[in-house]
C-alpha cells in the first residue's frame, strides 16, 4: 500500500474518531496481521474503509457518525433524521500561523494523521465559547462509606467500588435535578438551537499506557447510564474499562457521547480545565485526592484531632451558550452534597448492593480538647 493511501486511512480515521483514533488505527494494524483479531463490527469497518465493501461515513470528530457495517455493506441500524441538516456555510480564510523560530540543528517531525487531528480539534474548540466552575469537597465521609462497601463486596467476592465510581454515580444523580446540562449546542437552518437529550451517555475518560511507555486516552461512553441502577452502573462502567484495556471496545462505544468525566488526579494533579470534545457541551474533571497542601507534612494523629480531611477539586467546564455560571455552579453544590451523604445518596447505595447496615452519616466533629469540655 502505498505512503499516501496509509496518511488518507490515518486522516480518514483521525477525522472519524478524534481522541480515540490512535486506538482505531491500532485495530487497523490488528486486522491487517489477521482479521480475525479484532471482533466482527470493527472487519466489517475495516473492509469498508479499505475498499472492499461500501463507503465510509464521515463525520465531525468522535466516532459519533461512524456506523457499523453489515456483511452486504449496507448500515446497520441507521435511522433517518427529521431535522434538517445544518445550512452549508463558508469556511473563514484561515489566518497563517505565527513563525515560530527553531534552532539549528534541531529535529523537526511533521504532525500527521490522528495526532494531526487532534491538534485541529484543539484549535477549533477555540471558537467553543466555555467557562468553568470549580469546588473543593471534603472526602472523609466517601472514604469511610467507600472502605464499608470494600469490605462487603470482598467478603461476598464481588470485585471492588473506586472513588471515581462514586463520584461519577453522584454527578448522575445530581443531572438528575439538572437536566439541562446535558443538553447539546446545534446550529440547524441558520438558528442557534438547544438540543434537549433525555439519555446520558457518559464518556469516561480511561488513561492507557502502550508497551513502549507512550501513553494514549480513550473516550468511549456508558450508554444510558442515568436510567441504570448503582450495580448496573458498576458492571457497566468496569465492561468498559476492562475492554479498553483488553483493545475490545467496539464502534458503537464511541458514538453518541453527550458529556464526559476525566480524572487527572489519578497523577496527581489537583484541579485542571479539559477541553470539550465536540457535540458535547460539559465535562467535569475530579483531582487529587488529598490534604490541603499546608498539613501535608502533619502527622496523621494531629491531622485527627483538628479534624482535618482530604478533600478533592471538582471542575466543570461548560458550553457557555447554553449553561449559564449559576447552574455549573448549581450543579456542583448538589455533587458537594450527594458526596456529603445529604438525600440519602450513600443509603440508596447501600441498599442497592445489597448492604443490610446503614451507611455513616456526615456530622460536625466535637473535640473535647477544643471545645473545654
Amino acid at each position: 500500500m502505498s505512503q499516501q493511501k496509509k496518511t488518507d486511512l490515518s486522516e480518514t480515521i483521525a477525522e472519524e474518531f478524534g481522541a480515540n483514533a490512535a486506538y482505531v488505527q491500532t485495530l487497523l494494524e490488528r486486522f491487517r496481521g489477521n482479521p480475525s483479531l479484532v471482533d466482527d463490527s470493527w472487519q466489517a469497518y475495516f473492509r469498508s474503509l479499505l475498499g472492499d465493501g461500501a463507503a465510509i461515513d464521515q463525520s465531525s470528530g468522535n466516532g459519533a457518525n461512524a456506523k457499523p457495517v453489515d456483511g452486504d455493506g449496507s448500515r446497520s441500524n441507521e435511522k433517518t433524521s427529521t431535522v434538517a441538516p445544518p445550512p452549508v456555510r463558508e469556511t473563514p480564510e484561515k489566518k497563517a500561523a505565527p513563525v515560530t523560530a527553531v534552532d539549528a540543528g534541531a529535529d523537526v517531525v511533521p504532525i500527521r494523521g490522528p495526532a494531526l487531528k487532534i491538534v485541529e480539534n484543539m484549535e477549533t474548540s477555540l471558537s467553543v465559547p466555555t467557562a468553568t466552575s470549580e469546588r473543593r469537597i471534603p472526602v472523609k465521609l466517601l472514604d469511610e462509606n467507600r472502605r464499608l462497601i470494600n469490605k462487603y463486596l470482598a467478603e461476598n467476592d464481588r470485585g471492588k467500588v473506586s472513588y471515581t465510581h462514586l463520584i461519577a454515580w453522584a454527578i448522575l444523580r445530581a443531572l438528575d435535578e439538572s437536566p439541562q446540562l446535558n443538553d447539546g449546542f446545534a446550529e440547524l437552518n441558520g438558528t442557534p438551537s438547544r438540543v434537549k437529550r433525555t439519555q446520558i451517555n457518559l464518556g469516561v475518560a480511561i488513561d492507557l499506557t502502550k508497551k513502549d511507555g507512550t501513553r494514549s486516552l480513550l473516550v468511549p461512553n456508558i450508554k444510558n447510564a442515568n436510567n441504570l441502577t448503582f450495580s448496573e452502573f458498576l458492571t457497566a462502567y468496569d465492561d468498559v474499562v476492562k475492554r479498553a484495556r483488553d483493545g475490545k471496545l467496539q464502534i458503537a462505544d464511541f458514538q453518541g457521547t453527550t458529556l464526559s468525566l476525566t480524572n487527572p488526579g489519578t497523577l496527581g494533579t489537583v484541579a485542571s480545565t479539559p477541553r470539550l470534545m465536540a457535540g458535547q457541551s460539559l465535562i467535569v474533571a475530579t483531582g487529587a485526592i488529598e490534604y490541603p497542601a499546608e498539613y501535608q507534612a502533619m502527622a496523621p494523629e494531629a491531622l485527627s484531632q483538628l479534624g482535618i480531611s482530604k478533600a478533592i477539586s471538582i471542575s466543570s467546564t461548560y458550553d457557555h451558550r447554553i449553561i449559564q455560571g449559576a447552574e455549573s455552579g448549581a450543579f456542583l453544590s448538589r455533587v458537594h452534597e450527594f458526596l456529603i451523604g445529604e438525600k440519602a445518596f450513600y443509603n440508596t447505595v447501600f441498599a442497592d448492593l445489597g448492604i443490610a447496615y446503614p451507611p455513616l452519616r456526615w456530622n460536625h466533629d466535637r473535640n473535647p480538647f477544643f471545645s473545654g469540655r
